[in-house]
This record gives structure tokens, sequence and C-alpha cells, in this order.
């Protein structure tokens, strides 16, 4: 009996070893993103789809933001476990006490631009803005990359003529030609011009003295300090989600506008995440979420500076670390 009893036990912990990881029980992950579903948010939609987050052993559900400012607020006050959002806006939070850290940038280099059409406006620096009108969003990180551009390059917020517009707003007034320029993402606002046969003009503001982050990922740190196996995963299967987006931004966006909502067109959508990919470190890349101390040191100044940021110094790694990213 004895014999029979333990030769049975060990059948079942065989058994149970060789229950596949997928029917094992998934760990909820809560995410907000940065804002309202957007073309570069395929990339999330495509991990789910793909099933890369259930491989991964995660159940995460997917929260549409209101913006940067407002993701960072949430994610300090863990209403979410994990947020992808503009990284400017996450250092601004830390930097105010916030209890949050970046986990991962893969746009390295700020989209944030000042944006007209051809033929219309000539924006050919700084100096340039003054005296044409430029439709704005108030709060976020449109509001904050004005108050550092004008800081970094000597100017005042009232040398230029800035219009207070909703983001659906600016986009028709540009067209309607109440306004000049508009402030805003340049791969979004570029695909908007395009879309109407006209061509963008572009003024960065990384090419005018502007050391801002892009977009990247921000966890809360208490649940980082509990869970860092998971935040891993969630990265790792998420990197997949894009490298998957890029090879095929088509294929991306129809899964989009069949799974959510997708303003515009087909045709917009790959535009738009075409234009992100060109300022982001590639998905397929080696290095792609790591964090560097010259790029963290370059922003802090630039926040400060520009008043962004209290004047008591903080060490970088209350800011980031490089602990999760995929290896």
């Amino acid at each position: 009996m004895i014999r029979r009893f333990l030769a049975l036990s060990t059948c079942l912990g065989v058994a149970l070893a060789a229950v596949p990881a997928a029917t094992q029980p998934l760990t909820p992950v809560k995410v907000l993103l940065d804002w309202a579903w957007l073309p570069y948010h395929a990339a999330f939609l495509v991990a789910q789809d793909k099933g890369y987050y259930k491989e991964a052993g995660l159940a995460v559900t997917l929260e549409q933001g209101r913006g940067s400012a407002t993701t960072a607020l949430m994610l300090s006050q863990a209403s979410f476990d994990l947020a992808h959002l503009n990284i400017t806006n996450a250092a601004q939070m830390v930097g105010k006490g916030g209890a949050i850290k970046t986990i991962a940038i893969y746009q390295h280099k700020t989209a944030a631009a000042f944006i007209g059409i051809k033929g219309k406006v000539k924006l050919d620096g700084p100096q340039s803005l003054k005296g044409i009108k430029i439709g704005s969003t108030p709060g976020g990180s449109d509001g904050l990359s004005l108050r550092i551009f004008t800081a970094a390059n000597g100017m005042k917020l009232t040398d230029l003529n800035i219009i207070a517009l909703d983001a659906n707003a600016k986009t028709v007034a540009l067209f309607g030609g109440t306004i000049d320029a508009v402030s805003g993402d340049s791969p979004a606002f570029n695909a908007y011009v395009r879309a109407t046969n006209q061509e963008p003009v572009t003024l960065q503001l990384s090419d005018a003295g502007v050391p801002l982050l892009g977009f990247g990922f921000a966890g809360n740190n208490a649940y980082l300090d509990k869970n860092p196996e998971v935040a891993r995963k969630f990265l790792a299967a998420t990197k997949r989600g894009f490298v998957e987006a890029a090879r095929d931004y088509k294929a991306a966006c129809e899964l989009m506008q069949a799974k959510v909502h997708l303003a515009g067109t087909i045709e917009r959508c790959i535009d738009y995440n075409k234009g992100l990919l060109a300022l982001s470190t590639p998905p397929t890349d080696a290095n792609w979420g790591q964090q560097s101390a010259e790029e963290w040191t370059k922003l802090i100044a630039a926040l400060k500076s520009a008043g962004e940021l209290p004047g008591d110094d903080k060490p970088l790694s209350t800011y980031y670390t490089n602990d999760f990213v995929p290896k």
C-alpha cells in the first residue's frame, strides 16, 4: 500500500509540474495609458491579441488616460500599478515627491514641436514663432513643453501668442486658418496635415535646445518593491507587442480599429506610428528601454531652470532604474 501511495504521489507531482503556464492563474496588472486611444497604443493591443501578456502569466487591464500629468498623479496615488506616459511629466511628479519611478524609456527625444502648413507659415527657429498665432492645450505635457522651451531659449511665454484650445480643436483651427501653428506631438500633427494632401513644416523642440524625454513606462514605488518580476514580465511582453506592431503597422492599426476607437484612417494611423518610431529606439534594438544618467541629468536641469522642480536635490536613482528593462 505504501509503495502504491508513493507511486501515485509521484505521478501526481509529475502531472502538476507538466501543467502549461498558460493554465496557471494569471497575475492581474492594472496599466494606465497617457491618453485616450491613439495610434501608438496599438502595440499594447497587439500584445494582448497575440497572447504575449498571457504567455507571461499576466492579466493586463489597459485603462485610457487623460494626459500624462494626470496619469503620473494617479500612478503615485496607487490607483494603478504601472503606466505608459510622457517621461517629462513622470520626472516632474517625482520631483514633487510622487511615489513613482521610471522603469523604461523608448522615446529619448521628445516629439513636442510646433507644426504648421507649408506655404502658410515659416518655422525656421525660435524667433520665427513671434507674431504668429499658436494653438496649445493648457496643462499636461503640452503646457510643460512650452514653459521649458521658452526658458531654454531666453524667451517668456508672453513673447508667444498662445491660443488655448483643446486637443481636437487645435487641428480644426489649423486647417481653418484661425491659427498659424499648433504646439503638440509632431508625429500626430504631421500625419493630420499629410492626410489633407498638404505638407507640414515642423520645428522640433529637441532641435531648439530642449532636452525633454518622450514616452516610456513608470511604476508605483510600492508596487515595484513588491512585484519586481511582474514589472519585468510586463515590459518584456509589451516590447514583443512593439516589435510586432512595427513589423506591420497596417495590421496593428486594423486591429486597433476593430478592437477600440481609432480616429481617422488606417493610412493616418500608419503615418503617425512611423513618425513616432523615427524619434524612438527601435523595439528590436537590444538597448530598447535603457536609460542613461546623462539624459536624466539634462532633463532635471531643464525642469529646474524653468521652475518646474523644487530646489532640493534628489539622487538620480529616485527618478529612474534600469532594473526592469528586458535583457
